[in-house]
């Protein structure tokens, strides 16, 4: 019985160290190296399965044949007996261990389909209560707070804030607007760490363009469509090989008026929604990017920010996350919303947000 356990010790043992090295791998690869590493930890859990079988084989016909000689025995068997059903609960004990392992090998196995569907669940739960919202059927509110062109050197210290106040934000990323843009490997790795924390959190990570360069001689709209096409792809691919997941939501830097002012509105959106994308403005406009007289202070910034919305069962901010006297503002906000009932939610694209936001000027 001893080889028997030891037999059992090893096949947990090894289903445990599956699922922590799934996991990591996960964590810390881009999705096709993820692929890759599936594949081969998928034959190593077929063959721990196998095993897994023939041992259950060997044990029952070893069980039988144990039965069989203590019935012959007689009396002098009944000690006998009382320890192999001592060995038989530990053994079955040790065998439901070994099937919890195996179902988060499964688990592990199909983690990026299974986060994508449990995405998807808590997505349509969104909609269904905006749908009630909007019937004027519910009384709750909903905030989505957006922060665009990070990655910052600053971006921990919102997410800090957030989990503090349990509240998601949606990051409209892009890589040559944000702080980090310096070609280096310790900065490339920063916003990358970055990134994956925003996911891991349950943030949303939405396209905002490469280079997000809207000015009259920018790469965005300065010129024809495919400049524009390429600017949106390479920023998906780079949140893609990062995080694993695709973006399906997309700021137009300077907004959707600036955008459709110098390229065909029509033929941009036919194109977006080709690529899988919904686009959004916003709402309310925290003006952090202005100029520094435009706030004296972070209390000045969350005041603006709650009025401005105080009207809006559902509303859309707009903030970055590469000021500081953004992440006070966001820090004396979110608490005094949340107090007048409203939910800090991830935008997802299933939202009734998409292009329902107008941009309102004030």
């Amino acid at each position: 019985m001893k080889v028997i356990n030891w037999i059992l010790g090893l096949l947990a043992a090894a289903g445990l160290a599956f699922c922590g090295y799934s996991f990591y791998q996960y964590s810390s690869f881009p999705a096709e190296s993820y692929t890759r590493q599936v594949e081969t930890l998928d034959k190593q859990t077929g063959e721990i399965l196998e095993n897994t079988r023939q041992l259950k084989e060997e044990l029952a016909a070893r069980d039988d044949a144990v039965r069989s000689d203590l019935r012959q025995a007689g009396d002098d068997g009944a000690a006998a007996a009382r320890r192999l059903e001592r060995a038989q609960t530990e053994r079955d004990e040790k065998r439901a261990a070994l099937d919890s392992l195996t179902e988060q090998i499964d688990f592990m196995e199909n983690i990026y389909e299974n986060t994508l569907a449990l995405r998807e669940d808590y997505a349509k739960k969104i909609r269904q209560l905006e749908d009630l919202i909007v019937a004027g059927e519910s009384e709750a509110k909903i905030c989505y707070w957006t922060l665009d062109d990070g990655p910052t050197y600053q971006t921990q210290m919102f997410l800090d804030v957030a989990e503090k106040y349990g509240a998601f934000l949606t990051f409209f990323t892009s890589r040559e607007a944000n702080l980090n843009s310096r070609q280096n490997d310790a900065n490339i790795e920063m916003e990358r760490d970055l990134l994956r924390k925003e996911a891991m959190a349950g943030h949303s990570i939405q396209n905002h363009t490469n280079s997000h360069q809207y000015g009259e001689y920018g790469n965005l709209y300065g010129r024809d469509l495919n400049s524009f096409r390429e600017q949106v792809e390479l920023q998906e691919k780079w949140i893609y090989e990062t995080t694993g997941f695709k973006p399906d939501i997309f700021r137009f830097p300077g907004g959707s008026a600036w955008a459709f002012a110098r390229i065909p509105k029509d033929e941009t959106v036919a194109m977006l929604k080709e690529m899988g994308y919904w686009w959004v403005d916003w709402s309310c406009n925290t003006y952090d990017a202005g100029p520094e007289e435009q706030w004296p202070d972070a209390y000045s910034e969350a005041n603006y920010s709650v009025t401005q919305i105080s009207s809006m069962p559902i509303a859309m901010i707009l903030s970055h996350d590469c000021y500081m006297h953004t992440l006070g503002a966001i820090e004396r906000a979110i608490p005094t919303l949340q107090a007048r009932g409203y939910l800090f939610l991830p935008l997802f694209s299933q939202s009734w947000t998409m292009e329902n936001t107008k941009i309102i000027y004030t």
